[in-house]
């Protein structure tokens, strides 16, 4: 037959009840005014005794909350002139019961293990945000340096024979440059900000800043031609600055590998994604951009950061195309 202890075991609701008797029975016969005689069941100390004692009950489920109402209760009894003459027993089964569920050492363990977790985390996002900083700084030096390749071998080109198309080639270089370190700037910055206003920084470039740089491309002596379809909505920066990127990074691998290319930048507002496709009518025999370059890898990167997707391949006709599809957020695509 299993013993009175394993039957206690097996019912804890019993066995607290059993405490919570025990100790309710303990204070009301040592219940007594200060400077009396203990054991007055019929006073207000032994009801203070029981309700003293009545929260052991669920001291399982809620033993910080049992122990804090424990401790109250004893206090406003020690304060109303009461005293325990045979000890205070609900307080300290409070107390054992709260010791036993957040043991110190556990407790430790538990803050130390939080901390590291932060930590780590705190790392991981400092390490992301430095990813997407270097994928930043490659796409600024890229495109202005190629475009400055560009302006600097016309103005060789032209230096004597058309003066005028090289100082506006040199001007380009000159806008570009000091463009390039803004850009520069601005991306150091984020890993050891100066000492200086925060208005000074620019902000990041989006789908308005789009037509400048068509702008700049076109005087480093390439064709584009642009479209838009749809009417335009407002989406959230970082969709803006992925599709900003894209579009640079397309035209300056058109700048390397196909100067003498057409290009069509297509930006289309469809129901559920934004859509930006640029295409570019190179000769026959001009190689394609190296699927395994940096610009083509942070491209697929950037597009899938936003959950989007990304295609690229030939074109026909020595072409080559580049389309992403960028999906609206829900609120977006609710409008």
């Amino acid at each position: 037959m299993p013993s009175h202890f394993s039957l206690l075991r097996a019912r804890p609701l019993l066995t607290d009840c059993l405490i919570t008797a025990a100790a309710a029975t303990l204070l009301a016969l040592g219940a007594a005014p200060r400077g009396g005689s203990f054991g007055d069941p019929a006073g207000a100390g032994t009801v203070l005794a029981v309700l003293i004692a009545l929260p052991l009950i669920v001291r399982r489920r809620h033993p910080i909350a049992v122990l804090l109402a424990s401790v109250s209760l004893m206090t406003v009894y020690t304060a109303l002139g009461y005293q325990a003459t045979l000890g205070e027993p609900s307080a300290f089964i409070a107390a054992y019961t709260v010791w036993t569920r957040y043991p110190p050492a556990r407790t430790v363990e538990r803050a130390v293990r939080a901390e590291r977790e932060i930590r780590l985390e705190a790392e991981q996002a400092v390490v992301e945000e430095r990813i997407r900083i270097a994928h930043e700084l490659h796409d600024v030096v890229s495109h202005h340096i190629s475009v400055i390749a560009v302006q600097a071998n016309l103005a060789r080109y032209v230096f004597e024979s058309s003066p005028g198309t090289a100082r506006t080639a040199l001007d380009t270089i000159t806008g570009t440059t000091t463009e390039a370190l803004d850009e520069l700037r601005r991306l150091l910055g984020v890993l050891r900000p100066p000492q200086r206003e925060i208005r000074e920084y620019r902000p990041q470039p989006g789908l308005a800043d789009l037509p400048a740089l068509v702008t700049r491309v076109r005087e480093a002596g390439l064709t584009v031609k642009t479209r838009t379809i749809g009417e335009p909505r407002r989406l959230p920066p970082g969709q803006q600055l992925c599709t900003y990127r894209i579009a640079q990074e397309a035209l300056t691998n058109v700048l390397k590998h196909a100067d003498e290319a057409t290009v069509e930048l297509v930006l289309e507002y469809g129901e559920d994604a934004l859509v930006l496709s640029v295409r570019n009518s190179a000769s026959e025999g001009t190689p394609p951009p190296n699927p395994a370059g940096q610009g083509l890898i942070g491209m697929r990167e950037r597009a899938r950061m936003y959950g989007g997707s990304i295609e690229m391949g030939p074109a026909g006709s020595g072409g080559f195309a580049i389309e992403l599809t960028l999906p609206y957020l829900p609120q977006e695509r609710a409008r």
